[in-house]
């Protein structure tokens, strides 16, 4: 089974870019290598959040910081596997070994072990990020696999949690019964899109993660917008400087790029209070002053 999985990754492999992506990462390793660090100490960062909604974005800035590095969410790679956390071993070594210090995972599907991975890795933060739920409900519908969240939607609406495997961990059973009262097998990929960004976002208030100063909660719109403003305050939150070379590639041009999908009014009467919530939060965080030390400048 493990051939047969590893020779249909190597079938559809573009070796050329394979090649070309090695000489960047052996690059960039020496680079980092070569860097001279504020700190030594190794500050593994958590990338979370509901798809769709800019954690590749935020985990390649911080892989873009003079003392960062990024393992991005992959099918297949040294960090991850069938877009989940490899073991907790090899997290570990990736953490001692990657000559950064700060150490970032876009681990987008793991989302609901966020209080366990950050208890788990000493040091360890996260910055969840959410964005306005039309916008991912437009952006998963124009996705391969976007059809399959209405299926994934109706599981949970069954009770049926262990369908959905790792995601299935963590939801509540209010949660379940919501989705049983608003679940309907005709439903449009938007509105499963948009329950399914609820399940997602609900986990930041289940998991206590608004309480946790090692959690820092971003809006996609207003990271995308002010970019400078709102990486500065990422990097005061981490304990590092701040480098410009840090929001390169990062456009605003997503926000409100499609037309806003009809969603089933009742769907939507659950998802806006949601969102106004995570905006209370997000508003707040705002208004926190970090502790920085200046002499570790």
């Amino acid at each position: 089974m493990i051939g047969k999985r590893i020779f249909k990754r190597l079938k559809h492999m573009n070796f050329q870019k394979m090649v070309h992506r090695s000489n960047e990462f052996s690059n960039k390793w020496m680079t980092r290598r070569r860097t001279n660090h504020p700190s030594k100490e190794k500050l593994p960062l958590f990338i979370v959040g509901c798809n769709r909604s800019g954690t590749n974005m935020v985990c390649g800035a911080i892989g873009n910081s003079p003392h960062g590095w990024d393992y991005r969410e992959s099918a297949f790679s040294i960090a991850f596997d069938g877009y989940y956390l490899r073991q907790d071993w090899i997290i570990e070594n990736l953490i001692r070994y990657t000559p950064s210090p700060i150490v970032s995972f876009g681990s987008i599907l793991d989302s609901q072990f966020t209080d366990s991975l950050i208890s788990q890795f000493d040091g360890a933060k996260a910055i969840w990020i959410y964005r306005n739920f039309p916008d991912v409900a437009n952006s998963c519908a124009r996705m391969q696999w976007g059809p399959t969240l209405k299926d994934l939607v109706g599981w949970v609406a069954k009770g049926e949690l262990e369908n959905i495997g790792a995601r299935g961990k963590r939801v509540t059973p209010e949660t379940v019964q919501l989705f049983s009262e608003l679940f309907h097998e005709d439903i449009s990929v938007e509105d499963g899109a948009s329950l399914y960004w609820y399940m997602r976002n609900q986990l930041y208030f289940d998991l206590k993660l608004n309480e946790d100063p090692r959690v820092l909660i971003l809006q996609y719109e207003d990271t995308v917008l002010n970019q400078e403003e709102t990486f500065r305050r990422v990097f005061e939150f981490l304990g590092f400087p701040y480098d410009p070379a840090i929001i390169d590639g990062i456009y605003s041009s997503s926000v409100g790029k499609h037309t806003p999908p009809e969603i089933d009014p009742a769907i939507q009467a659950i998802c806006e209070p949601l969102k106004a919530k995570l905006d209370a939060e997000y508003n707040k965080s705002k208004e926190y002053e970090f502790q920085v030390n200046p002499e570790q400048f």
